[in-house]
């Protein structure tokens, strides 16, 4: 009987030591997560947790947007996993009447350069002063085609 009775009490102490060092282990609760990662992240991205594992889902402005939220929710301590189910905006671009009529108020002021629009690609074509390269290309740069294909001949 006595016995029976010590055997009760180691077990029971066990199961309290057990239960009380493995409270400690569990980290941060999903809720305190979520509340952490929300503020790390931009408008239009929604965040859900799940035993420390985060799913987002919305739409991110552009890749780096994207890839800055990931790292900083990686940062958080707890958070096991992302699961990402996210898009990215695809980039648009004009049309291109309107990018062509852009791209000739540059040329322009560059005789001898000759440009075509298709798809969003400008192909820059004729003769060019090597040194007036760069800028040409800083300022189609600025319009922001798809592509731009140099064919020029550079003197």
């Amino acid at each position: 009987m006595k016995q029976l009775r010590r055997l009760c009490w180691v077990l029971a102490i066990a199961s309290f030591l057990n239960l009380s060092l493995s409270s400690c282990k569990s980290g941060p609760k999903d809720s305190e997560l979520k509340t952490q990662a929300q503020a790390k992240l931009p408008t239009g991205i929604s965040i859900d947790v799940k035993k420390g594992i985060v799913t987002i889902s919305g739409e991110f402005s552009d890749d780096l947007a994207k890839q800055s939220t990931e790292n900083s929710l990686k940062a958080i301590p707890g958070i096991k996993s992302i699961i990402d189910q996210t898009t990215v905006k695809p980039v648009e671009f004009p049309m291109d009447n309107e990018l062509t009529t852009k791209v000739n108020a540059v040329i322009k002021d560059y005789t001898g350069v000759l440009a075509n629009v298709k798809d969003g690609v400008v192909t820059l074509n004729g003769q060019l002063n090597r040194a007036d390269l760069p800028k040409l290309m800083q300022a189609i740069n600025a319009l922001q085609p798809k592509k731009i294909e140099q064919k020029l001949t550079l003197k």
